[in-house]
């Protein structure tokens, strides 16, 4: 008779349903968990996309092929305000309480952020003797300190978030993360776990069933620049702009910057590319079939981030990779750069440069050969590093040794 299954519970602020997003890392990993596990996922009442309450008779959890619990949470209106650390504050307090009165499980898979969740969770499973895999999907507080780049005050006002960070990585059994910079964070206060870099990825499946029987009309005689993502201050969309602009008066007028997503600035890129004169389209955020085969339609895409972010492997680098685009770079993450440089998959430029940034734009435009080639050395790069196809599966012995390690 085979062993009755592991009881595995995986707690995540940043969970997505498929109704609000159609790619999620969780998501993925629940669907590959379940298939050995006894899984169970906690996560929030409160939709962080949508800014509002769930509607948890719309989500049809029942068809799910694992648990779904909602602990609530009293929601916050923007992504930068006090009450979003008090809402996470909240939440964590009643999935601490859930945790007192569940049965014990196996093991515990938690996210960082929030930081108080993970705090909460983390200090119930040290108590318990649980195995804990904390996975670090961004760095805080170093993401609000970039925000805040006052040398002394800074450190002072985010100290008791620091000291937060570190005692959560010291109480995991192992760290996972979204890349290898911020396993190295999690491991500098924990230098014994062995360490697991799982990029976010992009899953091949979902991109194959979004994009079929979607056509994208693009003009043979355009070169579309591609970008994906958020319109905030962590990228400089203005750079690309100019670069744009530069090469239309350089005699390259059939460039067109196609810029695919919703945020703050939006309207100031707008405004701001009018007032140039560049040629911009820019579609607000799209379904995510229809945004990739964009993508593919596009001969080069940007990552502009600003030089002050922490940011490392995000979510747009993977999608660019399984469109099989050539990037031009100017985020400074060297994991980031040197991927790029080790598959010759994309060329960095120094962050703020519009002149380079053109320069790499015109090189790629100019030849086709070495356009073709970068383009198959980023698919090449997907393959080996970015499809959750092969990428995610690799939790599962990880998981299975510490259970060992704790029977």
């Amino acid at each position: 008779m085979d062993a009755p299954k592991k009881d595995l519970l995986l707690i995540a602020n940043y969970w997505h349903f498929e109704e609000e997003k159609a790619s999620s890392r969780y998501r993925t990993f629940a669907d590959i968990l379940c298939r050995y596990y006894n899984l169970e996922v906690v996560t929030s009442t409160f939709c962080h996309l949508k800014k509002r309450q769930r509607d948890p008779e719309s989500l049809h959890l029942d068809t799910l092929p694992y648990q779904m619990t909602l602990q609530y949470e009293k929601g916050y209106p923007k992504n930068i305000c006090l009450k979003r650390i008090s809402s996470y504050k909240q939440f964590g307090k009643n999935v601490y309480r859930y945790l007192q009165k569940r049965k014990r499980p196996d093991i515990i898979l938690v996210s960082v952020p929030s930081l108080s969740v993970a705090d909460y969770v983390t200090r119930f499973a040290k108590k318990e003797g649980i195995p804990v895999i904390v996975d670090i999907q961004d760095l805080w507080p170093e993401a609000f300190q970039m925000a805040l780049p006052v040398p002394v005050v800074s450190d002072i006002l985010f100290s008791p978030m620091m000291r937060q960070a570190n005692r959560i990585y010291r109480r995991a059994d192992e760290i996972m993360a979204v890349s290898d910079t911020y396993v190295a964070r999690g491991k500098s206060q924990n230098p014994h776990c062995r360490g697991l870099s799982i990029y976010i990825g992009t899953d091949g499946d979902l991109v194959s069933a979004k994009t079929q029987g979607i056509s994208v009309e693009k003009d043979p005689n355009e070169f579309w620049i591609g970008y994906v993502g958020a319109l905030g201050h962590s990228y400089d969309i203005k750079l690309v702009i100019r670069a744009v602009k530069e090469l239309e008066q350089a005699g390259y007028t059939n460039i067109v910057f196609k810029v695919m997503g919703e945020g703050v600035l939006r309207r100031e890129f707008e405004q701001y590319a009018s007032q140039l004169g560049a040629r911009c389209d820019f579609t607000g955020l799209l379904e995510y079939g229809l945004m990739m085969k964009t993508l593919m339609q596009c001969d080069v895409a940007v990552n502009p981030i600003v030089g002050k972010s922490v940011a490392s492997i995000i979510n747009k680098v993977s999608d660019y990779a399984a469109a099989g685009v050539p990037v031009v770079n100017t985020q400074n993450c060297a994991e980031y750069r040197d991927l790029l440089e080790q598959y010759q998959a994309g060329i960095n430029v120094e962050n703020g440069d519009v002149k380079g940034f053109a320069a790499a734009i015109r090189r790629l435009y100019d030849d086709k050969s070495f356009r073709e080639s970068m383009s198959a050395h980023a698919k090449e790069m997907y393959q080996q590093k970015f499809d959750r196809r092969t990428s995610y599966p690799k939790l599962v012995p990880v998981i299975e040794g510490l259970l060992k390690e704790h029977e």
